[in-house]
C-alpha cells in the first residue's frame, strides 16, 4: 500500500513555550508534520515555501495578527484548513473568523487533547472536500 503523504501543520504562536507545546501535542497525531513559526510573516513566507493542510494561529500577535495572516493565507491558499486560537474571543472574533472562512475558533488557553481532536477533525474533514 501506499504511504499517504504526512499531512502538514504550521502552528503559528508568538509565545515560544506556547508554540512548542502545541507542536509537541500535534505531532502525536498519526501521520502529521508539524512546523512552528513566531509571526504572521514569517508564517505566510513559509506557507509560499511549502503549503499547509492547516494552520493552527494565535489572534493576537505582535505584527500582523492571527486574522489577518488568516485572511491572506485563505486568499492565497484557498485549501488550507484553518483554527485560531484566542484568549479574546467575542462575537465580532467569531463574525469576522466566519467571514474569513476560519474552521474553528477555539479559547485559549486550550486543552492538548482538545487541540488535537480539533486537528484531527479539521484535516478529515479538509480531505473529504
Amino acid at each position: 500500500p501506499i504511504k499517504p503523504r504526512p499531512r502538514r501543520i504550521l502552528v503559528v504562536d508568538d509565545e515560544e513555550n506556547v508554540a512548542f507545546a502545541l507542536q509537541s501535542s500535534l505531532q502525536k497525531l498519526p501521520n502529521c508534520q508539524v512546523a512552528v513559526e513566531m509571526s504572521g510573516d514569517q508564517a505566510f513566507a513559509r506557507m509560499q515555501l511549502q503549503p499547509f493542510d492547516l494552520m493552527i494561529t494565535d489572534y493576537k500577535m505582535p505584527g500582523m495578527d492571527g486574522m489577518t495572516l488568516a485572511a491572506r493565507v485563505r486568499q492565497a491558499y484557498p485549501q488550507t484548513a484553518i483554527v485560531m486560537l484566542t484568549a479574546y474571543a467575542d462575537e465580532d472574533l467569531h463574525e469576522q473568523a466566519e467571514r474569513a472562512s476560519i474552521q474553528r475558533v477555539l479559547d485559549k488557553p486550550i486543552k492538548l487533547a482538545q487541540l488535537r481532536s480539533v486537528a484531527l477533525e479539521t484535516l478529515e474533514g479538509k480531505s473529504e472536500t
